[in-house]
């Protein structure tokens, strides 16, 4: 059981992976230049040099907080591994495939590159796609978790 879990991990996250980057790779190659879509939504390109939804744009540190933030998470994974169901394997997977994938572009490109514009919701990419449903989900299950324990 302990290995399968540690396959769906590796599969997952190196799944969203080449997915995250070979979207940008796309996107780069592609749509650089030029808005494609309508009001509703379109692919435009930005670079986000800040946190999620460019907060502290700019700021050299971004690369060193979403390091710090995998590792935690990287911790709590193996802390809890023996207790961690397939669905919450799954989310924590999401959260650090994406992770990696944005921190692979903090590194490469001293920036992520964002493209999906939704109505006048800030540009994201695939990698935050996977982190906001991985951290999504992660709640969703603690509120089950912990629901389903007061009725003890």
């Amino acid at each position: 059981m302990k290995k399968k879990k540690i396959l769906i991990i590796i599969l997952i996250v190196i799944s969203i992976i080449v997915l995250d980057q070979l979207s940008k790779w796309i996107v780069e190659k592609n749509f650089i230049d030029q808005s494609v879509g309508n009001k509703a939504i379109a692919i435009e390109v930005t670079n986000n040099t800040g946190m999620a939804f460019g907060f502290n744009e700019g700021n050299i540190k971004n690369i060193g907080l979403v390091a710090f933030t995998l590792i935690i998470v990287f911790h709590f994974v193996i802390k809890q591994f023996e207790q961690l169901d397939y669905k919450t394997t799954v989310a924590i997977s999401f959260v650090i495939g994406g992770g990696i994938g944005n921190l692979i572009d903090r590194i490469i490109r001293g920036s992520v590159l964002d493209f999906i514009r939704i109505f006048n919701f800030p540009n994201f990419n695939v990698a935050d796609t996977f982190v906001v449903t991985g951290w999504m989900l992660i709640v969703i299950f603690l509120v089950i978790y912990t629901r389903s324990g007061e009725k003890e």
